[in-house]
């Protein structure tokens, strides 16, 4: 017995392949170091449904002398009839093999393509008697995953979905799907892969969906050699059943936001998600020479330079120089006149719509807090009947049941205090004070434009509502920048400005400090013109108190005293600036 070896470690692999069957790869090693006498298995052609695989097998054993046999007979590989046996047996297995597959493949499409096939429902479903798809009876399950789809409208950003379900302590469900608690539900914090499995499955819009994933590809698995998958498009997707089942929002809402979230990616013409710095319309503008998208070379908070815009996707393919670059603050001022403008008509209407979004929101946000509330005062009601329901003399559970219901008490009241914080800053309702202070602003568009509350990031979204893409040529016109905006309703509209000289934007020294310090130069040395400058409450050009050094640079400069200042031996260092 001792010289019998069992190889079962491939149990659960298909024998389609030999690439990743360890057990199958180890005999055949033995085989060919002339270690095995016999090949023992149920049936022969079992062994590898591969016929390269199992013919190279079978001409190893005939080398060695090995004997193969199944539970009908034994072969002996070096005897035509014997070999020409095991062939016809390792084709018939392949295709044996080809024809199951076939069967199961196409039973598994007959099903889904009528809406059928049975897979785990995702979390806000629950599956009927006969099979058909319900909304979960609970009603704050319902409700929060509609507020995320409903905070996707009005922000239309995911990470923005995350980050005011974070703020607002506001978890996600969880259906259970494991054996010992299948179907149980688990509130877990939002993490931004929970926020995107929601706004990119098509199951919430009503729609019946199978085959979004395709196995055609050449990417496997390293660790057990099974084809990744790769997302189709939408219209590719081969069973699509729509008005399915109950849906949380339309299918044409559903389609806008894989859109919207495609649009989010900065990569493959896309323009990005709006965000911080100076330069507004990052992610729309172009080149108006090559057609390029414009990259913008930022500048640090502390640099009081305009950010740039750049065409240099040539030059990083080789090209000898950049397509074009300008400083965007000319740009991006023409563009704003435009579309301020553009929407002054709208500003009304605009005012109107921000008030409803705001109503909504604060209503939307104000049900999850309730329902949080009362999800918890069940819960602790169930604690007390708990703890109620035992002995007390039984201390061991007792204690148990008391530390519970402390808990669920506990949670309660931190709700309570988060509830009452987020009332009182938040203010749930616009009162009519309010909403004539949203209507004047509204209506006075440019201030709200220039507001130090209105961030850059809003600004750029604000342009996107209107302005689908800026093309830029500052080659054509020498001096000039030639504008051209594309609006969403198709229109175009064409401008011109001045292209800025070198150094017209740079920081000065105010004219009225020069003029005091060419009138104070030759009476005063430089410590008392920078001591009458600072009484005075003038700044150098970067913002600072003058001191000496500063005002003999500006004195050289303008050869101011230049005489007086040797003759007092007076040795000053430059400052940057003018």
């Amino acid at each position: 017995m001792s010289a019998i070896e069992v190889i079962d470690e491939d149990q659960g692999r298909s024998g389609s392949t030999a690439t990743y069957r360890t057990g199958f790869q180890r005999l055949v090693a033995a085989v060919s170091l002339g270690k095995v006498g016999l090949v023992l298995m149920l049936e022969a052609s079992r062994l590898a449904r591969n016929n390269s695989d199992w013919h190279q097998l079978i001409e190893i054993c005939g080398l060695r002398g090995t004997l193969i046999a199944d539970e009908q007979a034994v072969y002996d590989p070096r005897e035509p009839n014997d070999r020409l046996l095991l062939g016809v047996k390792g084709t018939l297995s392949e295709a044996e093999l080809f024809t199951l597959r076939t069967r199961l493949y196409e039973g598994r499409w007959n099903k889904a393509r009528r809406g059928e096939l049975i897979f785990a429902l995702p979390t806000g479903y629950v599956r009927a008697a006969d099979g058909s798809w319900e909304l979960d009876p609970d009603t704050q399950v319902r409700e929060r995953l509609a507020y995320v789809f409903a905070a996707f409208r009005w922000h239309g950003v995911a990470r923005a979905v995350l980050r005011d379900l974070v703020d607002h302590h506001l978890d996600l469900p969880v259906r259970l799907s494991s054996k010992e608690e299948d179907g149980a539900l688990v509130w877990k914090a939002a993490t931004l892969s929970a926020v995107m499995r929601l706004l990119t499955n098509p199951a919430y819009a009503g729609t019946y969906v199978f085959g979004r994933w395709s196995y055609t590809g050449e990417r496997r698995s390293v660790r057990n050699g099974k084809l990744l998958p790769h997302l189709l498009p939408l219209e590719e997707w081969p069973v699509c059943l729509r008005d399915h089942h109950p849906a949380y929002l339309s299918w044409e809402e559903f389609v806008q936001n894989q859109a919207q979230l495609r649009a989010n990616w900065n990569r493959e013409g896309n323009p990005g998600v709006a965000r911080e710095g100076s330069a507004l319309l990052q992610g729309i503008v172009s080149c108006g020479v090559c057609g390029r998208t414009m990259s913008v070379q930022h500048r640090a908070a502390s640099d009081h330079r305009s950010s740039s815009y750049l065409c240099d996707r040539a030059y990083a393919e080789g090209a000898a120089h950049l397509c074009q670059s300008m400083t965007a603050r000319p740009v991006d001022t023409a563009v704003v006149e435009a579309f301020l403008d553009a929407v002054s008509p709208l500003q009304l209407e605009v005012a109107l719509r921000v008030l409803d979004q705001i109503e909504q929101e604060r209503h939307a946000l104000r049900r999850q807090w309730e329902l949080q509330l009362e999800q918890a005062r069940y819960e602790a009601r169930l604690a007390q009947r708990q703890y109620d329901a035992i002995d007390p003399e039984n201390r061991l559970v007792a204690a148990e049941l008391e530390r519970r219901w402390n808990q669920k008490l506990e949670r309660v009241a931190q709700l309570e205090q988060a509830s009452a914080r987020a009332e009182q800053e938040g203010q749930w309702t616009i009162g009519p004070e309010q909403r004539e202070r949203v209507r004047t602003l509204a209506q006075d568009l440019p201030a709200m434009w220039e507001a130090p509350t209105t961030t850059h990031q809003e600004r750029k979204q604000l342009l996107r509502f209107a302005i689908e893409a800026v093309f830029l040529d500052g080659l054509s016109s020498p001096g000039e920048i030639v504008i051209q905006i594309r609006w969403h309703t198709g229109t175009i509209t064409r401008q011109r400005v001045t292209r800025p000289a070198p150094g017209e934007g740079s920081l000065k020294t105010p004219d009225e400090a020069l003029a005091l310090i060419g009138e104070l130069a030759p009476t005063h040395d430089y410590g008392a013109i920078a001591g009458c400058l600072n009484a005075a409450g003038w700044q150098t050009a970067f913002g600072r108190p003058f001191t000496n050094q500063h005002v003999g640079y500006l004195c050289r400069r303008h050869g101011w005293a230049r005489g007086q200042a040797r003759a007092r031996g007076q040795h000053t260092a430059p400052e940057g600036g003018r």
